[in-house]
């Protein structure tokens, strides 16, 4: 596998949970629609356990409930992917798939500052929880965390030049 020193440009797509099977096949919970769209012969970026990277080649890949099930020729054992699990894969942001209008990919939202319509601050967009019917931003103020849902009502505008997203918070969602 070989090594790489430009993570600055490289998004994470998912998380290695655990192994699978034998042959060195990695389950990983992605990060949104990336990773499943890519196929046989695409190359990724895994990072581990000593901070590094290392470039891999996808030969499969399959859904399992909530995670992928992938196979990557650089990794021919369990051994050889165990080190991997609880670190992340990474995509180039060129191949990333374009998004519509209004829609942002996660990496793009996490870091910035929430205000309110009035200018209140509520903190920085540290998280994002998907659910079911919506995501839900969390912003970190003073070491607390709000949970804000991400609907249209609530979220007015996303500003990614001045990193600042607008909110409207229903009536007693955050604590005075």
């Amino acid at each position: 596998m070989s090594k790489t020193v430009e993570p600055a440009c490289l998004v994470p797509v998912g998380k290695v949970t655990r192994t699978h099977g034998i042959r060195g096949a990695l389950k990983i919970f992605p990060y949104g629609e990336s990773l499943a769209a890519q196929a046989a012969g695409e190359r990724f970026f895994l990072r581990s356990k000593n901070g590094g990277y290392c470039t891999v080649t996808l030969i499969g890949l399959r859904v399992q409930g909530r995670v992928l099930v992938c196979g990557f020729e650089e990794i021919k054992d369990v051994d050889g992917a165990q080190p991997f699990v609880g670190e992340e894969i990474f995509l180039p942001e060129e191949r990333l798939p374009p998004v519509s209008e209004g829609e942002y990919y996660h990496y793009r939202l996490i870091g910035l500052d929430i205000v309110t319509l009035d200018g209140e601050s509520l903190g920085v967009l540290r998280k994002i929880i998907e659910t079911g019917g919506n995501d839900v931003y969390v912003a970190e103020r003073e070491g607390r965390e709000i949970l804000i849902p991400a609907i249209e009502d609530v979220i007015r505008e996303i500003d990614l030049e001045r990193k600042r997203m607008v909110v409207d918070l229903p009536e007693g969602l955050v604590d005075a």
